[in-house]
C-alpha cells in the first residue's frame, strides 16, 4: 500500500515551512542575504545577550562550518563582528555592527509583512485556535524527543 505523503501532517507542515522559506528568500534578495544569513540576523532579536556562535548554532539547527561560513560573510559585509570572551578565549560573542542592526529592522519589517500575509483571510478566532495547535503540535514533538 502505497502512502499519499501530500495527506499527511508531517508532510504538510514541511512543505508549508518550505515554501515560505523560498517566499521570504524572495523578499530579502533587494536586501542581498540568502537564507542563512536572514535567518542569523533575525536571531539578534530573541536570543541571549552576548550572542555566541554556539547560542547561533543551538538555536539554528545547522552545522558549524555552515554557520562559520555565514559568519565570516556576514563579517566581511560589516553586518556583525566577533570578539574574543575574557572567560573563554576560544570563544567568540557575535555582536551587530551599527549597519546591522539597520539590517535586523529591515528583517524584522519583512518578517512582519510575510507574517501578516499568512494570516490574511483568517479570523481572529482562527488565529488564536491555529496558535494553539501549533503549540500543541510543537508540545507533542517535544514531548517525544525528550522520551527518546
Amino acid at each position: 500500500m502505497t502512502v499519499d505523503l501530500s495527506h499527511l501532517l508531517c508532510y504538510r507542515l514541511f512543505s508549508v515551512v518550505k515554501a515560505n522559506e523560498q517566499l521570504i528568500d524572495k523578499y530579502m534578495e533587494p536586501l542581498h542575504l540568502n537564507r542563512t544569513q536572514w535567518k542569523v540576523i533575525a536571531r539578534f532579536n530573541f536570543l541571549p545577550m552576548p550572542c555566541t556562535q554556539q547560542h547561533l548554532l543551538a538555536s539554528m539547527g545547522i552545522d558549524r562550518a555552515h554557520l562559520t561560513r555565514t559568519l565570516e560573510q556576514l563579517e566581511q559585509k560589516s553586518l556583525i563582528y566577533k570578539e574574543k570572551l575574557l572567560s573563554d578565549k576560544r570563544a567568540y560573542t557575535i555582536v551587530l555592527t551599527p549597519k546591522g542592526r539597520t539590517m535586523l529592522q529591515k528583517v524584522e519589517e519583512i518578517l512582519k509583512k510575510e507574517s501578516a500575509s499568512l494570516e490574511s483571510g483568517l479570523s481572529t478566532a482562527e488565529k488564536l485556535i491555529f496558535k494553539e495547535l501549533i503549540n500543541t503540535i510543537e508540545g507533542n514533538i517535544l514531548h517525544v524527543l525528550k522520551k527518546s
